[in-house]
Parts: C-alpha cells; structure tokens; sequence
C-alpha cells in the first residue's frame, strides 16, 4: 500500500492479486500469484513471492525478461468488498456511575400499555427503561415487567451484539429495600 495515513485505526483491505514480469522477446507474461486473499493492515501493508523468479533466469536475456537493461513488471488487484463481519470486543469494569434511577409518579393514574424511562448515558451507549404495567406477552395480567434497552439501534449493522451485565431493581419504599 503506497499510503495508508489517512485511513482510521484498525482498517483492513482484502484483496487477491497477481504479479506479472514480461518477455520482451515473446511478448508474453509471467504470471504469478497463487490466487489467494490477503489481508492488507496497519501492520501488514505489504504481500508479495519471496521466491518470484530465480535471478539467473531474470539476469539471461535469452529469457526476455531483463533486455537492454530494461524489465517490466505489472500486478492485477481485486478488491474484495468488506462485508462489515468482524468482532471488537471492549470491557468496560467499573463505568462511571453506571447507576440510573426512574422514579415513576402518579402510578395509580398511567393508563398505557408501556412507558419509556428517559434515555441516559452509560459505556458510550444511550440506555431506556420500558415499564409494562401489566406485565408483557405470556406475563399480560400476571406480573409488572422491566425491561433495559438500547435507545437507538438502527445506527448498527445486522448481525452487532453488545454483551451488558446489568441488574434491575424495584425499591421498597416502605422498608427501603431493594429487591432485584
């Protein structure tokens, strides 16, 4: 890659390429490449065949590689697109006040089948609660279920997970105990 600064960390280009060295005599190519992908990176920005063409066949006019002191060399690169498939994985151990608390008022008053807490920040994602006063799916009538959320997922691709270790809690407020 003849220059990779302006690429963001972590970029990676998969290609399959061909080298070629030309008989001037005949006309023709020497091609070499064995037609596997490979994978182009910040810490790997150069493939190549550490045993391309042995020299005394390159260094012998006869073989119209080297004539005149002149050669010629050529490549064919495919770009593969990236289909965005990949893993990152980031541990986040103690977040910053990773604590959120929703009061809700006037209980006895709400009439909608959910609500939505406020949307707070938590490990660089925004976060909702969503209340079923009634409970949810095979819980309707049965139990008050509490659900944690991501606030925006359509600004990730098919297939991302985010793995959340997280605890919800109900406070009594009678006794001021939690219970999860």
């Amino acid at each position: 890659m003849a220059d990779t600064t302006g690429f963001s960390p972590g970029w990676e280009i998969n290609a399959i390429f061909k080298l070629f060295v030309h008989d001037q005599l005949q006309d023709k190519y020497l091609t070499i490449g064995d037609g596997r992908l490979k994978r182009f990176s910040a810490i790997k920005n150069k493939w190549g065949f550490p045993q391309m063409l042995s020299l005394s066949i390159f260094n012998n006019a006869s073989n119209g590689y080297l004539i005149g002191d002149s050669c010629v060399f050529g490549v064919e690169v495919f770009v593969i697109k990236n289909e965005g498939k990949g893993e990152h994985f980031c541990m986040i151990k103690d977040p910053s006040d990773g604590t959120f608390t929703w009061e809700v008022q006037k209980f006895s008053e709400l009439t909608e089948e959910f609500y939505y807490s406020q949307v707070y920040l938590v490990g660089r994602h925004q976060w909702k609660l969503k209340l079923f006063l009634n409970g949810e799916m095979k819980q309707r009538g049965k139990n008050l279920s509490l659900y944690l959320g991501l606030n925006d997922c359509t600004k990730f691709h098919a297939g991302w997970k985010l793995f959340v270790e997280f605890t919800l809690r109900i406070r009594d407020q009678v006794w001021s105990l939690l219970y999860s």
